[in-house]
């Protein structure tokens, strides 16, 4: 492929040198600090080139004209790297939260994402493994041993990767299978029972066959503390992935990979708040012997008292296979992808509430196969071609018609009794006030999607310094959507019965359609000099509609929602300087959705619609400087402004009285729930030799500037900016690497995520909430050996 940076030989000092005062002001600022760091000559350190395959085919990270961040595998290794959550430490445009189950796992680019408990409400960032679309962040990550890079492509990029893109692209590429003999054995513990093990092995099978088998598995003990039951957040996984892979003729390559995960753990319990009404009635239930009163009021604490746990299981198999043939000036790409998975998570606590109430069991199972194929130039010419077509397939169920999801529990009797003598219900009508004990309620959806894209870029060399990229993309998408719910009550649907608020009767729904748009881009990049790119570029998203299948008294008009699209336009920048010591790239942009497809958590479930116009604007910026041969540093940057232009449908929040018939209130012109404005981290990486070897620390930030963490934007949920740091430190040769770490180094004590607690908004009418926090800190010793 051709570059188009100019002539190294050439004289460029007429040329941009210095684009950024802020890269000057940085440099000046950080002088007296290299000087002291270098030991010796300095002339001979660059900073390490990074490749990226962003645009489908490898090339240089200060080529692409894209905002990319990338992460080697040498990088997330002094990082430690265990999960996308170390991804996200280091890149502040990204922001992972989860709660109950791995499957909740919710990635936001640039502030935008939606809520991972919503199974048929699709992501707005899609997850490539091994070049390969995965369905679900909790089922594509796993337990990823030997990863070789990660690629987080911010803002839409509908043209080249399609579905589900509409915030961003997560881009995950592992080790394939080579020659040479190689292997790897990790071990860790920590803290709270911490037990890891990773190890692959790799090398020839035969003559042009290789192979790799890669093992992990994690366990730790439970983190949130239950004092009326077992706890919550554990981890119990395991996972084998086997590789093969062969030269079939001088010119096609194939890989196959497969993969088995299996996760039997106790999973977050949220951590709630009870509002004085509820106290009371927890209070009223235990002086008859029904639960326990309230004494720890505390939603941060991590202390939680529930009658119940949370109990997940997963299996996972997933296989990816990919064919290279190489022509004359041209490479051909064949890749298939298939996942299989299914999973239980059986909630004892559902109700949380220190009380025997109601048991939700989630079943849910999906399969998926996709297939891409892409034509590509792959010369030095001035023009440069892709072609490619996509499809998808995938069929989803959530529930089980062999058995009820929900059932009433002993205590649900005595509930309606302390309630109904307030209320001043007849006596006889009390203890069948929320219904009796054994009653169920039963939901069954199913989802089954059919994707297809056409897509095709042009890249155009207009001379040295400028080059023009455009994109062009037809995709369509069609869905069949239904629910079937129905309960089975000793006394009928009467009064408060929770089942029937649950799984109502005669609430069946039964739809399908089809959605499709033209989506693209161009891109107007200028290569002022050896060292500094210059791009703008406008680009035009799409993001299917849906159904919201979800259990609940919804209308046959309030499941379906319209498709999403997007406008964005875009200003960056890619720079080396300080004599190739320092790479600072960034860009600013403007970003427009259009129907922007929106959750909010209503108590018993979860509604879907559409926000008008959502309106993003922001500036990144990234930077690493190498300081001496022994320190470097980073300094990420985002400040983003993710805000509601007009959204008239929104959800109230406590207190707040509806505004129109639908019981919705207008959240225009408010910032949008998990979207601080100002993020960014800070790291420091030292290393020299030592006995053999070398000793190397690593000190990282990240900063979380105020944000709401409720999708009703409780004022209430307000939260405060917090930092959370992490320290590694250890000692390395080429056979052992032997290090100690502590996460979140100063126990701080912050909020992912809050929303009304189930069972008691029923109670109190949404003022009890659930709360969960992120990770207190965790420290541990991890011993890793190549041979």
């Amino acid at each position: 492929m051709k570059s188009i940076r100019p002539n190294p030989d050439k004289d460029n000092s007429t040329g941009l040198v210095q684009p950024s005062l802020l890269a000057l002001a940085v440099g000046l600022a950080i002088h007296p600090l290299s000087g002291l760091a270098e030991t010796g000559d300095t002339r001979d350190l660059k900073i390490e080139e990074v490749t990226v395959t962003a645009q489908k085919r490898s090339e240089s990270l200060q080529d692409v004209p894209v905002a990319v961040d990338a992460l080697t595998g040498h990088q997330l290794s002094k990082a430690g790297f265990r999960d996308v959550d170390d991804v996200a430490a280091q890149i502040p445009s990204l922001i992972v939260t989860s709660n109950l189950s791995p499957l909740n796992a919710t990635f936001r680019i640039r502030r935008i994402g939606n809520e991972g408990n919503i199974p048929t409400f699709e992501p707005d960032t899609a997850l490539i493994i091994d070049g390969a679309f995965r369905s679900r962040s909790g089922v594509g990550l796993g337990e990823l041993v030997d990863v070789q890079s990660v690629e987080v492509l911010k803002g839409p990029q509908s043209t080249l990767y399609g579905k589900n893109a509409s915030a961003g692209v997560i881009i995950v590429n592992t080790e394939a299978p080579s020659p040479d003999f190689a292997g790897m054995a990790e071990y860790g513990f920590g803290s709270a029972g911490l037990s890891q093990f990773k190890g692959s092995v790799n090398g020839a099978i035969s003559d042009g066959v290789n192979g790799r088998v890669s093992v992990s598995s994690t366990r730790r003990d439970q983190m949130i503390e239950n004092t009326l039951g077992e706890g919550g957040d554990s981890q119990d996984g395991q996972a084998l992935r086997v590789q093969l892979s062969a030269d079939l003729s001088d010119n096609l390559t194939s890989r196959l990979i497969l993969s088995r995960m299996e996760r039997h753990m106790n999973t977050m319990l949220g951590d709630t708040w009870y509002s004085p009404t509820v106290v009371t009635v927890a209070g009223a239930m235990s002086q008859f012997g029904a639960g326990s009163p309230v004494i720890n009021n505390d939603p941060s604490d991590r202390i939680i008292e529930q009658m119940g746990t949370n109990e997940f299981d997963q299996q996972v198999t997933d296989g990816v296979l990919q064919f290279e043939y190489s022509g004359d000036g041209y490479l051909f790409n064949a890749i298939t992808g298939f996942e299989d998975y299914t999973s239980s998570n059986f909630m004892y606590g559902v109700e949380q509430m220190p009380s025997d109430l109601l048991v939700f069991n989630d079943m849910q199972e999906g399969r998926s196969f996709s297939q891409e194929l892409r034509l590509m130039s792959d010369t030095d010419d001035n023009l440069e071609w892709l072609l490619g077509g996509f499809y998808y397939n995938n069929g989803f169920t959530r529930g089980d018609r062999n058995g009820a999801e929900f059932e009433l529990q002993s205590d649900i009797a005595m509930l309606g009794n302390v309630v109904g003598s307030v209320l001043g219900v007849p006596e006889q009508f009390r203890r069948t006030l929320f219904g009796s004990e054994g009653d169920t309620g039963d939901v069954l959806a199913e989802q089954d999607t059919e994707s297809y894209g056409i897509f095709g870029t042009l890249g155009y060399h207009i001379n040295d310094s400028l080059k023009l990229d455009t994109g062009l993309r037809y995709s369509m998408d069609a869905k069949d959507g239904k629910v079937e719910q129905y309960t089975t009550t000793a006394q009928g649907c009467v009064l408060n019965n929770l089942v029937c608020s649950l799984t109502p009767d005669a609430s069946d729904f039964e739809d399908s359609d089809s959605w499709s748009a033209v989506t693209g881009n161009v891109t107007l990049s200028w290569f002022a000099n050896d060292d500094t790119m210059i791009y703008g570029t406008y680009s035009r998203g799409f993001k299917a509609g849906g159904y919201s299948l979800q259990w609940g008294d919804f209308t046959e008009e309030a499941r379906p929602f319209d498709e999403e699209d997007i406008d964005n336009v875009e200003l960056g920048w890619k720079t080396e300087t300080w004599d190739n010591r320092a790479r600072i790239n960034g860009s600013v942009f403007h970003t427009e959705y259009t129907n922007f497809q929106n959750a909010t958590f209503i108590g018993l479930a979860f509604a879907v619609n559409n926000a008008e116009k959502v309106v993003v604007d922001g500036i990144e910026l990234d930077s690493t400087w190498l300081f001496s041969e022994n320190l470097t540093g980073v300094a990420n940057l985002a400040y983003i402004q993710a805000k509601y232009d007009t959204y008239t449908g929104g959800q109230c929040y406590y207190g707040r009285t509806p505004e129109n018939a639908l019981g919705q209130c207008d959240l225009s012109g408010e910032l949008l729930p998990f979207a601080p404005k100002l993020t960014g981290n800070l790291a420091l990486e030292w290393e020299q030799p030592l006995a053999g070897g070398d000793f190397y620390s690593r000190v990282d930030y990240r900063f979380t500037g105020d944000a709401n963490y409720s999708s009703e934007l409780d004022p209430r949920h307000q939260e405060d900016a917090y930092w959370v740091g992490n320290l590694r430190a250890g000692w390395r040769n080429d056979t052992w690497d032997i290090s100690t770490w502590v996460r979140n180094l100063h126990d701080e004590v912050y909020f992912v995520q809050k929303t009304a607690s189930p069972i008691a908004s029923k109670l109190d009418g949404g003022a009890s909430y659930q709360a969960y926090t992120g990770t207190p800190r965790t420290f541990g010793l991890t011993a890793r050996m190549h041979f």
